[in-house]
């Protein structure tokens, strides 16, 4: 007891214990015990503690979570017990599309009468922000892509939107890019054509963010964005690669840029070969095959993940989470998957984030907000039936 009593005496010591705790503590738990005291909230609301909660807590593979969009019902999966689907509190009642996320962070593209507008979110804290882009005259001779990313040194979050003009010569290709610590817009130009594969980002790693893309020539080219510098480069993708018997997938590979690559040699057995790049020049780029994977089956599309899993999709059967090491299968219980994200939990916050109103509760107050007449209906029905029970 005496002994016990000192440690408590020394706030110092104190204080290194409850780090260590705290910084393996979800984030749920950690915004409840924000309420305790002014001590716990000063630890868990201080940024560096933020940083280093998110680097530690998300070291851990079981933390690691997987954001699906279905289309009607998006849920977070943890990637070490895919069955169980976690809900979440939306930020749009609109249709929106994913842009991408990092650091808990996710980017959102929504429409909200005619206005397009860009959200920021993080579900883990249940705060948002909205901004519009910036106004420019759209037309169906603009291909347009967006872009999402983390630039470590300026701890900033960026937003990024490529727009590539298909009638104009020389070709050209804007990129606008949105600093979120400096709440405004910048524009460059580039003397190139990129049609990106789709409306947003393929890859997401800290400091740079990919597309994969179509140029001039109709060659594909993966688009390196390099948020730093903000300077936009293409690579090459290896000549290896671009047979009809191989496809490929721009992934996150253990917080890496790679290329899944999948061929199926014979019906009943597939493989899947990670590509990453290996020397990096001015003008040149070394790729090198660094891991073959051999599986048993064959199957019709792929995600890869952070963690060097992968989502299995092999209709019309369900989809299901292989790891490429172990060989290990788990079912996921959502189908169809339209697109999913990697997500890991944090309390990172940015400025002029808002909390988000609970969606069922909104739903709830708007049914009971019909008119008076409405109500009066379905009570004189409710008494009706009550007198037919008696006779």
């Amino acid at each position: 007891m005496k002994n016990a009593r000192r440690i408590t005496d020394n706030p110092y010591l104190v204080n290194e214990i409850l780090e260590g705790i705290f910084l393996r503590l979800p984030v749920k738990t950690l915004l409840r015990f924000k309420c305790i005291c002014k001590r716990y909230c000063d630890l868990i609301s201080s940024p560096w503690f933020i940083t280093l909660h998110r680097k530690v807590f998300n070291s851990e593979p079981y933390n690691h979570c997987i954001l699906v969009q279905t289309g009607e019902i998006n849920r977070l999966i943890r990637i070490q017990n895919p069955g169980c689907l976690i809900k979440i509190n939306e930020p749009c009642t609109s249709n929106y599309t994913v842009v991408g996320s990092i650091n808990g962070l996710v980017c959102l593209v929504t429409t909200t009468g005619s206005r397009k507008l860009i959200c920021l979110w993080n579900p883990s804290i249940n705060q948002f922000k909205m901004f519009p882009p910036m106004r420019r005259r759209m037309t169906r001779y603009i291909d347009v892509s967006m872009g999402f990313g983390y630039e470590k040194d300026s701890d900033d979050y960026k937003v990024m939107r490529v727009l590539s003009y298909k009638t104009v010569w020389p070709p050209t290709t804007l990129l606008e890019v949105y600093s979120t610590k400096l709440e405004s817009w910048t524009v460059r130009k580039f003397d190139v054509h990129l049609k990106m594969s789709t409306c947003r980002c393929d890859v997401i790693v800290e400091g740079f963010t990919y597309w994969v893309a179509k140029d001039l020539d109709e060659s594909t080219v993966l688009v390196s964005f390099d948020l730093s510098s903000d300077d936009l480069r293409l690579i090459p993708v290896p000549e290896s690669l671009m047979t009809e018997s191989q496809s490929f997938e721009a992934t996150n590979y253990h917080g890496s840029f790679a290329l899944l690559v999948y061929s199926s040699p014979s019906e009943f057995k597939a493989c899947l070969e990670v590509w990453m790049v290996e020397d990096v020049s001015a003008e040149a780029y070394r790729w090198q095959k660094k891991f073959t994977f051999h599986m048993d089956f064959e199957f019709s599309r792929h995600w890869g993940l952070t963690g060097g899993d992968i989502v299995v999709k092999n209709a019309p059967n369900m989809p299901f989470l292989f790891n490429l090491t172990t060989k290990q299968m788990s079912v996921i219980g959502i189908n169809p998957i339209l697109s999913l994200f990697n997500y890991t939990e944090s309390l990172v916050s940015i400025e002029g984030f808002k909390r988000i109103r609970n969606q069922q509760k909104v739903r709830r107050r708007r049914n009971d907000s019909l008119p008076q007449k409405n109500q009066q209906d379905r009570a004189n029905r409710h008494i009706a039936e009550l007198r037919d029970l008696n006779v």
